[in-house]
């Protein structure tokens, strides 16, 4: 067991017994930016940095591990986030920048949409913060704008990125560049592609092994064995939301390279020999896949690793994403955190090069919100970074609990369901949370918006119905052509299911959603107007058929086909897409609304919450809109996050309190 816990599990348990606090803590407990959120350990162990919320603004800290003092850092900029952070030495770190900014009106074409974009950048800095070198772009090349980080170089500091440049009537060319992180300079790494080369890749050593082509709806991925320049054909695959895979759902030709194995002539890769992804180990020299690791129920998820270099592990994505090591040492550490902390969520996050030290995450009674801690495999012994939500007490968090219920069909859906602490559990106001995505997930373990809501309260829903990724393919390829059908059902069915139990108070229950998950809530609000009291809905798609428009205007060729294949053709499909079109069914509202739009949403633009605050005011259907000003499609910045709990909490408290 581990010594030195900054909480006994003893005393954890006591606080299981707490009474339920008397007022609930204020939005700017769970509005405010974690504390800290990510930790990496540099390579001998001797220092480690932190991303944290440092008076509001994302900055990055270096700490002394033993002492745990702050020796360097350095703060965003205004509109700036901190996206990563790796050490190259124990004097070096490389970061990326995300800048949510407004399109110029070059890009915009109707200059009366104020819509935005994210840009990101790569940086190194000193340990102690103060010798700051942006990475150049090479030449007329750009870096994508993912910052996408290759690995690192063969060269003595230095790293590898991609990097594009356009051509007119041309695809784009896609090049490997290497950077010296010390001076910033760039240069073209002397590999020639071909004309549908889109992407490279490097193992740890630094050496150039993968090129992928893209070819009439292909990807040839091509590989460099140990010690080789010569290219070879490895695999094919499909690729684009055009190809048979996304057409029909047939995977079973799909292959995602995960991270190269200790024999470098193999890798590890996602595939689907059947419904479900499982991880595979590809030999580069033969083609052949052979399965390493599956689940019955979930999809395996990406890669893990402890140190920048290669793959360390892989992940399950069951109710809360299980880590699975492919090193003893780490399966070790891994069962040793699992019996320090039972009934916690228990992660490893970071290493030094010879595991001496480690950082890990734990999740639960003794640390509500989690918290970050350095371990000393060598002492045994564990001390505290940061809690990320170091004002959040355990009796103002809610008990989540995985469940399933029926559809009407029969189909089983699991959800989280979030029952504030205290409570019998029985008869309490509700708030349904879809997610949004829609092919996406939610997970176990802590949700700053679904405890927000049970701070106050109510019990909170999460369905993964239809539609919804990890549960393996045909069930998120039920989820085609299926919005305001199928997928809505199953959020109403889970609904029902908590009338019927008695868990929840029919005559209090909201919908709250984002994304996709707004037009979850705005298609309850329409479609079946009875079951709730009020509605809130946060970049949310509002009038599909504009959508549609919108995105054939302004996205690409991928995003038009997306929208094509899972939700219909805007000619040939439109009397049922308005069928399930919130903007057809305002005369059916009679929840009061909230709608919450960021102006420089670029995924989902903010007219779609314009045009429907415009109806709802010409229909005198009780409303709000909050404009969240130099904002993105998601609430990145924390004025913004605070802003938008203050406006949830006000509009729940007038029109559905729950004390």
């Amino acid at each position: 067991m581990l010594k030195r816990l900054f909480l006994t599990v003893a005393a954890a348990a006591a606080i299981l017994s707490a009474p339920v606090a008397t007022a609930a803590p204020a939005p700017e407990v769970f509005g405010t930016l974690p504390a800290v959120q990510s930790v990496r350990m540099s390579p001998s162990g001797k220092y480690f940095a932190a991303i944290m919320n440092v008076n509001g603004v994302p900055s990055v800290r270096v700490f002394d591990s033993e002492t745990l003092q702050q020796v360097g850092g350095i703060n965003a900029a205004k509109q700036q986030v901190i996206g990563s952070l790796r050490w190259r030495s124990d004097d070096r770190l490389v970061l990326t920048v995300v800048e949510v900014v407004e399109f110029s009106e070059s890009v915009v074409k109707d200059k009366s949409e104020r819509a935005g974009t994210s840009f990101c950048r790569m940086m190194s800095i000193s340990r102690d913060g103060k010798d700051v070198v942006q990475i150049k772009q090479p030449g007329s090349f750009k870096e994508f704008s993912n910052c996408s980080f290759m690995g690192w170089g063969s060269e003595p500091n230095s790293l590898l990125f991609m990097a594009r440049r356009e051509i007119t009537g041309q695809p784009a060319e896609i090049k490997p560049v290497i950077a010296n992180i010390l001076t910033g300079e760039t240069r073209l790494l002397d590999e020639i592609g071909t004309r549908g080369t889109g992407e490279w890749g490097s193992d740890r050593t630094g050496a150039i092994r993968l090129r992928y082509d893209y070819v009439a709806g292909e990807v040839i991925m091509n590989a460099r064995l140990v010690g080789s320049t010569d290219w070879r054909e490895v695999l094919r695959y499909p690729v684009g939301a055009d190809s048979a895979s996304a057409l029909t759902g047939d995977k079973s030709r799909d292959v995602q390279a995960l991270g190269f194995a200790e024999d470098l002539n193999k890798m590890y890769v996602l595939y689907w020999p059947g419904d479900r992804a499982v991880v595979g180990l590809l030999d580069l020299r033969t083609s052949q896949i052979s399965q390493v690791y599956g689940d019955p129920k979930y999809d395996m998820g990406g890669s893990l690793g402890v140190r920048d270099e290669g793959i360390a592990g892989v992940f399950v994505q069951r109710d809360v994403p299980t880590q699975i090591w492919f090193d003893p040492k780490m399966k070790a550490i891994q069962a040793n955190l699992a019996a320090s902390f039972p009934g916690h969520i228990t992660r490893i996050g970071s290493a030094s090069e010879d595991f001496s030290k480690v950082v890990v995450y734990i999740e639960g009674p003794a640390a509500p919100g989690g918290a970050y801690q350095i371990l000393d495999t060598v002492k045994n012994e564990a001390a505290t970074v940061s809690r990320a939500y170091p004002t959040l007490d355990l009796a103002s968090t809610g008990d989540v609990r995985y469940i399933t219920y029926n559809a009407r069909d029969g189909q089983p859906i699991d959800a989280y369901l979030t029952v504030p602490r205290g409570t019998s559990g029985k008869g309490l106001p509700a708030i349904i949370l879809p997610h949004g995505g829609p092919e996406a997930r939610d997970f176990g373990g802590f949700d700053w918006l679904s405890q927000f809501f049970a701070s106050r309260g109510y019990v909170v829903l999460q369905p993964q119905f239809r539609g919804s990724s990890g549960y393996g393919t045909k069930f998120a390829m039920s989820g085609r052509r299926q919005w305001g059908r199928i997928m809505q059902h199953d959020v109403t069915d889970g609904v029902k299911h908590l009338i019927a139990n008695g868990t929840i108070d029919p005559n209090r229950v909201c919908i709250m959603g984002w994304s996709y998950g707004g037009y979850a809530a705005l298609a309850g609000a329409t479609l079946t107007p009875e079951l709730y009291r009020c509605v809130i809905a946060g970049a949310s798609v509002t009038d599909i058929i504009e959508m549609q428009v919108w995105v054939r205007d302004y996205a690409g060729r991928g995003s038009r086909l997306y929208w094509r294949q899972n939700i219909g053709d805007s000619v040939a499909d439109k009397a049922s897409i308005e069928a399930v079109s919130p903007i057809r069914h305002i005369d059916k509202v009679r929840a009061p609304i909230l709608l919450i739009h960021g102006e420089l949403d670029n995924v989902v633009p903010i007219k779609q919450s314009e045009i429907f605050a415009n109806a709802l005011k010409n229909a005198s259907k009780p409303h709000e809109f909050v404009r969240l000003a130099n904002e993105n499609h998601n609430i990145t910045f924390q004025s913004t996050r605070i802003k938008t709990l203050q406006a949830m909490d006000a509009f729940l408290a007038k029109h559905n309190p729950a004390r």
